[in-house]
Parts: C-alpha cells; structure tokens; sequence
C-alpha cells in the first residue's frame, strides 16, 4: 500500500515539475502574457470602441516618449504624454508649394510634380521659379531637404540616419504612390544632455516632460535627446515620420500617425535595400508581446488615448499598421485611407470614416487579423 502511495506521489510530482518547467519557460521567452496576446482581441464580441473618460485635450504633442530605467525600448510611453499636442499646436497641415519635389533633368529631359501632386515630363524647364535637382541615379528623387545636427553626433550616424529616412521615403512613396508624395523638409537637432534638450525644446515652447524627442512642424524641426546609438536613431527617425505624416497627409488619426513612426523607425538598409525588424513590440520566439486592442476599439480611442494604457495604445497602433504592411489587401486599405486623409489635411476622419475606408477595401479584415496576431510577425521589405 505504501509502495503504490509513494508511486503515486512521484507521479503527481514529475507532472507538477514538467508543467512548471514549460511555465518558466514561456516566462523567460518574453511571453509572459501568452494568454492575453491573442485573447483581448477574440474576447471582445462588438464592435464598440473603447469607453474611457476622455480628458480635455486642450493642448496637443508630438513627441517620442523617454524611457524609464525599469522598462524595455517601448514600454517608454507614459501616461499623459501625445504626440498630438505639438502636431496640432506648433504644426502645419498645408505644405507650401516651395515643399514639393524639385524638377530633375537627365538627357535633356525635365522631371518634376506639380502643384496637384502630378508628375510632369517635358524637353523644357518648368515655370513659376522652380530649382533644379540633379539626382546621383536615375531612382533618387529629391525626398528631403534634410539637416542633422549635434556637437556629439558622428558622421556614420549621419549618413545612416540620412540612408534610413530616404529608404523610408520610398516606403511611404510604394504606399500612396509617387503623385501623393510630398516634399519634407526637416531639421534634426540631437541634444547631448538632458538639460540641453528641455532647454531647446522649452525655447520653441514646447514640453519636455516625460520626452526624448519633440518635433515642431512650423519649424520643420525635430529635438532628439542622445541616448544610445540606436535609441537616439529611433527616436529620430520617429519624428521624422511624424514630419512626413504631416506633409503628406497632414492631420491624422493618433493611431495612424503613432502607428506609422512605430513601423518605420526599426528599419534597416542593406544593399539601398530597405526592411522593417518588429523588433520592438515582440518576444524572441517572434510573437506580439502583451495585449493588443482589435481596430474597431483603436480606431475608437481617438477621444479616449490620454486616459488610456499608452503602451497598449502605442503597440496595437504599431500592430495594425504592420498588419496593413503585410499583405496586398492590407497596403491598398492604408492607402485608401491616407489618400482620404490627404484630401482635407486640416482635420481627421471620423471613426465612421475611418471604419468606412478600412472595411470598404478589406472585408474580410477581422479575420485577417486574428489570424495574423496568431502568427509571428516578420520583418517586411520596403
């Protein structure tokens, strides 16, 4: 009797030993919250965007968020801070014509884009002043007027700075198409210290608090705190999106001007070969890490973000638009929806707009996208 006791025992105790190995296991796989990463997304039965009380959202950002010593690269973005602020308070949604593509000339043939965003073709140099741009190859356009800055910074960075942002220009370009495109012009400041960034940014009257970057858009200047080499890239290349964002389609939703600068600001150029890593928001085994809101409850919490979770927000922004990233049904909804946006660059849609635009070029887009949060996300080629 002992004997079958004992045995019995030991059984119970190697299943508990198996099933606790596995659980610290997927702990230190990153994926500690494995159960939510796809629930919050199934569990939700409607359609309802998020109810949340709104707080009054009387002055407007755009800045990248710091980093606290105890959290990981995006678990930075702290309650409070929207990038929206600044965008909206020190910002332009109408680019002026000097801001459109310069006009090329190779083999006696005159290149450039119009006023209404047309490409024009022509034996003879366009009218109205414009300057001449002559491109190094015949695939380089005239994408930025761009300045880096900083008494720290190297000149690797600068040029892999430089390299990225034009790799990302033609992302953007391959998403709305060249007629869409917009010139940028954009000044990069990075700050060495602390001190000095919350000095620059407080003399353009902006606010520092709880930031490492700020972009001013009637400056056409962004403030990036040095931080280390790829931090200080990211958040960089962060704001620079946020100045693209608001030159080629001007005000937008906080889930697709966050999401956008989300995306792009992992990129890397290999070969002028540009890709997206989603390094930042999954676990080494490459799944999503934490909860992810289904795009009914994201679009819906445009009123709602600065009472809300904002690494929740920041990850299911960044989750939706690489989901749109990843297949041909997906880029042609963004587009759809950014080409409306571009239409009335001094507002955003509306959530019905929005949903509208989305679904109307993607009907079966729920079920793409719990099939993709059940996947593991891959880098993708600009």
């Amino acid at each position: 009797m002992n004997d079958d006791r004992d045995a019995w025992k030991g059984s119970i105790f190697k299943a508990c030993l198996v099933v606790f190995s596995a659980l610290l296991y997927l702990f230190f796989d990153g994926r500690q919250f494995w159960v939510a990463e796809v629930q919050p997304y199934l569990s939700q039965q409607n359609d309802k965007p998020l109810k949340q009380k709104a707080d009054d959202d009387s002055f407007r950002t755009t800045s990248h968020l710091r980093p606290t010593k105890e959290q990981v690269h995006h678990s930075k973005h702290q309650l409070g801070v929207d990038h929206q602020h600044t965008l909206r308070r020190f910002g332009r949604c109408e680019p002026s014509n000097s801001e459109r593509v310069k006009y090329r000339v190779e083999r006696g043939i005159y290149t450039w884009v119009d006023s209404n965003g047309v490409t024009n073709y022509s034996d003879k140099k366009p009218a109205g002043g414009a300057k001449t741009y002559q491109p190094r190859s015949s695939r380089v356009l005239d994408y930025f007027d761009l300045e880096i800055s900083g008494p720290t910074i190297s000149h690797q960075f600068k040029n892999t700075l430089s390299s990225r942002l034009n790799a990302i220009f033609r992302g953007y370009t391959s998403i709305v198409g060249l007629k869409a495109m917009r010139k940028v012009t954009l000044r990069i400041q990075v700050l060495p210290s602390r001190r000095r960034y919350e000095r620059a940014v407080k003399t353009y009257g902006g606010d520092p608090t709880g930031t490492v970057g700020v972009y001013f858009g009637i400056k056409n200047t962004a403030f990036v705190e040095q931080t280390s080499y790829e931090g200080t890239m990211q958040t960089a290349i962060h704001e620079a999106v946020h100045a693209i964002n608001q030159a080629v389609i001007g005000f937008s939703p906080r889930w697709l001007n966050e999401g956008l600068a989300e995306y792009f600001e992992t990129v890397e150029v290999s070969m002028q070969v540009g890709k997206v890593k989603p390094t930042n928001h999954i676990s080494r085994s490459g799944y999503i890490r934490g909860q992810v809101l289904r795009p009914s409850q994201l679009i819906g919490a445009e009123d709602t973000w600065q009472s809300s979770d904002p690494v929740t927000m920041y990850r299911s922004s960044w989750a939706f638009v690489h989901f749109l990233m990843s297949s041909k049904s997906g880029k042609q909804s963004l587009k759809a929806l950014m080409l409306s946006e571009q239409k009335k660059p001094c507002s955003s849609l509306d959530y019905a707009n929005v949903k509208r635009v989305l679904y109307g070029t993607y009907p079966n887009m729920k079920s793409a996208y719990a099939m993709f949060l059940n996947s593991q996300a891959r880098s993708q080629r600009l």
